[in-house]
């Protein structure tokens, strides 16, 4: 097959530049050289940095896909390839996965990883034959590795992975780039600028590649429950060193507890026994592991829960491979109230905001099982991927459920009554498609009462809804947005929303939020540098210093990090509040310029709940707060300092909800009251 026609200039890439230095490399001596190579290579980290956001929204998409059974695919050419496959041949025996879901296609075949094939990169169809072989689908992910951002083969693989709806993400150090330009829905790019010898990518360009690889396959096995606590516990024992591994990660499992061994019968001792750190000691863990077939993760289930390997290994299963969720479950496997209860007993709650979906489910006497997801904010991520986190946060906290009743249940109850809160309900469409599919995936209907549908908000009111020392409430949300909702008790036994203030977005509203926090500061440090701009030297004050500093750039460069980064500029500007809330709270000396935007901001929340005190008086009503910036009391107090400062009547209690589904779970659980 012929090369795809090429007419780019080429010498035009960043990855074919010079460095400042080049012309005397030759020159220098071999320490010279050395520290000059070194101080090339540490670009690398900064540049990679910069990418972190996109690098964790590719991870969020990729981990539920992994878990559903789809296939991570590296494509590259030459040394873009050999990272590639060095980064997927690791994960079956550190995580123990299946390697055919994790897949490395090299340009010039496997030969290639060995020798280099220089001139398989060149041919695009060649790269969309290797991909059309593996049938994709939209389960599956491809991530296309080529420094140059134009390598032939890779564009055609990732053609094929767009047409097939996989996911699809690029790793470049160029931009623009014409991978940027196919529509890959996750366009990584260090640019970790020229090679220390001219276009050598497998330099700088390779160190980038394998750090964000090592970071994505790492981080999607720690989200999958491949880890504990830091520790490898799926790993593998297939020779000595990871042998005598496998004997400290059981040790450091139980913690230097008493553990349950394998006795001679073959079953567990019945009482946990403490295993001395000598060499008759890791006999004894080695036979533990040998028992459980050399699985680290089952020896560890066995030693801290006292059940036989197939017990254990089911009770594993139940928790979808989670050691946490499994460890939660012995802790709880006989509560002081045993839940012994039908199937219509179970009631489900979905809590969908823009940074996470936590599900809930519980009976009339508990909260019994909890999961979390990405995001779910309806205008912000597609109904398919707003349907995945809730099937995922679903599933996790289904297995919790199996963990708190001693796994005894072999299919999961059904649930009697589900309620869904979506951020970005109020504003959105497609609600009649998303309503049948929630009916689908409970099986639970709008109709006949056993579905609500309602934006996340609303939730809170379940929060007085079993309170008889109030009649109403005020909630305020503040996270990445912010909004503000009051309700009443009806004479009817109903909480009615009866009033709304802010949840515009952030592009118009969000007075309060992470959003308008991090924008103060930015807006703070740009009048500053204009004010500066023609004074002929001038001192940056700490918190400029501090916010820079976390944008990784200078005075000059504020705006470019905001608009032209790979993060999205919302994300990027709501990530500088946590920036600005540890220097406005900290115990010694708060910065003062961080304090008054805290102040300020939280005096716009204060303006969100007056007009609904008109509804709601205060002395007969709950303020609830929640949100993430709720969760920071300091927070919440200058949200109480700026309202004692207006001299408005006090709330009768204030309420600090962290966990909206678990009350709303609970409420629908005990009550047959309905919330408008």
């Amino acid at each position: 097959m012929a090369p795809s026609t090429d007419v780019e200039r080429l010498d035009l890439l960043q990855t074919e530049a010079r460095t400042s230095t080049a012309d005397k490399i030759d020159l220098l001596d071999t320490l010279g050289l050395c520290e000059e190579f070194n101080k090339e290579e540490r670009r690398v980290g900064g540049a990679v940095a910069c990418c972190l956001p996109t690098i964790a929204s590719l991870i969020d998409d990729l981990a539920p896909r992994l878990e559903a059974g789809g296939r991570l695919i590296y494509v590259g050419a030459g040394n873009s390839g050999r990272v590639g496959f060095m980064d997927c041949s690791e994960l079956p025996v550190t995580f123990s996965v299946d390697p055919q879901q994790f897949l490395t296609v090299v340009a010039g075949g496997t030969e290639a990883i060995i020798q280099a094939q220089e001139g398989a990169e060149d041919v695009e169809s060649d790269g969309a034959l290797r991909m059309e072989a593996l049938q994709l689908n939209e389960k599956d992910t491809v991530i296309g590795i080529s420094a140059s951002g134009r390598t032939p083969f890779v564009l055609g693989a990732l053609r094929v992975a767009l047409k097939h709806d996989a996911l699809t993400a690029g790793i470049t150090n160029t931009y623009p780039s014409r991978i940027d330009k196919l529509g890959v829905k996750h366009s990584i790019c260090p640019l970790v600028g020229p090679e220390f010898l001219t276009g050598s990518t497998r330099l700088k360009a390779g160190s980038a590649a394998k750090q964000i690889l090592n970071m994505i396959s790492t981080c999607s096995m720690v989200k999958l429950g491949k880890t504990y606590k830091g520790l490898m516990i799926d790993v593998r024992v297939n020779n000595w060193k990871l042998k005598a591994r496998g004997r400290r990660i059981v040790r450091q499992v139980c913690n230097g507890a008493p553990m349950h061994i394998i006795e001679k019968n073959g079953l567990p001792s019945s009482q946990a026994v403490d295993v001395p750190e000598t060499a008759d000691g890791d006999a004894i863990i080695d036979s533990l592991i040998r028992e459980c077939q050399g699985s680290v993760k089952l020896a560890c289930a066995v030693a801290i829960s006292g059940f036989p390997p197939d017990v254990s290994k089911q009770m594993l299963d139940s928790a979808g491979g989670n050691f946490h969720v499994f460890v939660q479950g012995i802790r709880m496997k006989a509560p002081p109230s045993p839940v012994s209860l039908g199937e219509s007993d179970y009631c489900l709650c979905v809590d969908g905001g823009g940074t996470n979906c936590t599900v809930s489910i519980a009976t009339e006497s508990m909260v019994v099982g909890q999961g979390v997801a990405g995001p779910c904010n309806f205008n912000a991520v597609t109904l398919d991927e707003l349907m995945d986190q809730i099937k995922l946060a679903t599933k996790r906290a289904s297995s919790t459920i199996l963990a708190r009743q001693g796994f005894g249940y072999p299919n999961l109850p059904r649930f009697s009554k589900v309620w869904v809160g979506l951020a970005g309900l109020y504003h959105a469409d497609q609600v009649a498609t998303l309503t049948r599919r929630l009916e689908e995936l409970f099986d639970v209907s709008i109709k006949n009462g056993t579905l609500r549908l309602t934006s996340d908000g609303i939730l809170l009111g379940s929060c007085i809804a079993m309170d008889d020392s109030v009649e109403c409430a005020i909630s305020v949300i503040a996270g990445t947005g912010s909004v503000a909702t009051a309700f009443k008790k009806a004479p009817s036994n109903e909480i009615v929303q009866v009033g709304r203030t802010g949840g515009w977005g952030y592009l118009i509203g969000d007075q309060g939020s992470a959003f308008d926090i991090g924008k103060r500061a930015l807006q703070l440090v740009l009048s500053s540098v204009e004010q500066r701009q023609f004074q002929a030297t001038h001192e940056l004050t700490e918190f400029e210093r501090v916010i820079l500093e976390e944008l990784n750039s200078n005075e000059a460069g504020v705006l470019t990090q905001i608009y032209h980064s790979d993060a999205k500029p919302k994300e990027k500007i709501s990530d500088m509040a946590k920036v600005v809330t540890k220097l406005g709270f900290r115990e010694r000396d708060p910065d003062p310029q961080a304090l008054g935007i805290l102040t300020s901001a939280a005096g716009t929340l204060v303006q969100h709940i007056k007009p609904l005190t008109e509804i709601c008086d205060p002395r007969k009503c709950a303020l609830i707060l929640s949100g993430a910036l709720m969760n920071l009391p300091d927070y919440q107090n200058l949200i109480l300092q700026e309202w004692d400062k207006q001299q408005q009547s006090p709330f009768k209690k204030v309420l600090v909800v962290n966990d909206a589904s678990g009350y709303a779970a609970q409420f629908l659980a005990r009550q047959n009251m309905t919330i408008y």
